[in-house]
């Protein structure tokens, strides 16, 4: 087994010798004589499989764009070009040339995706953090509820997930803060009256 350098054994935790295996899968450690048995993922040790374009032949057959000397086998679904097997990349249900990949990855498509705006925390920060110095929240709460709003159907974090709970609790806090200031108001104005 080519990997037993990288393997301890279960009982002691010492590196394995290549003595202690009895064949592929079953061994005996040889420090503390426990046995043990190696269960090895099939995609450990298979091989890749290689993508093997196959030469133009015949003055008729159809070139890769950008392989003169190997057939074409497949057409861009972005721009049309005629393409070989090494240069048709599969891409978001596509099969795309290595031009429209970089036309793609600047156009920002959502297979491309590396960031997002991640307006529940906008709104959430705007909501929460103005309560510290509490004047603020007289322009922050409306901010944050109209994050709220705009926000909501935006794609979320790409590692999170949607994140709409904190835009609930955003929301809260923007409306409490907003009917504090509609109560704050209305009081100063019936106390003025009389």
């Amino acid at each position: 087994m080519s990997t037993t350098a990288a393997l301890r054994c279960p009982g002691c935790k010492k590196l394995l010798r290549a003595e202690s295996w009895r064949d592929e899968r079953h061994g005996s450690c040889y420090a503390c004589q426990t046995d043990f048995e190696c269960l090895v993922f099939p995609a450990l040790t298979a091989g890749r499989a290689q993508i093997a374009p196959q030469a133009a032949v015949l003055a008729a057959e159809s070139v890769c764009f950008f392989h003169a000397d190997n057939r074409a086998e497949t057409i861009c679904d972005g721009c049309g070009r005629l393409l070989c097997p090494v240069c048709a990349v599969p891409m978001a249900g596509q099969k795309l040339c290595p031009s429209c990949i970089a036309v793609s990855k600047s156009a920002e498509l959502p297979a491309f995706v590396s960031n997002r705006v991640l307006y529940d925390r906008i709104a959430l920060g705007l909501a929460v953090l103005p309560l510290l110095i509490w004047p603020f929240t007289l322009l922050t709460a409306p901010l944050a509820l109209g994050f709220v709003v705009y926000g909501w159907r935006k794609p979320g974090s790409l590692v999170l997930g949607p994140g709409r709970g904190r835009f609930v609790v955003a929301g809260i806090f923007a409306l409490l803060e907003i009917a504090g200031w509609i109560f704050l108001a209305a009081n100063l104005w019936l106390h003025r009256r009389f």
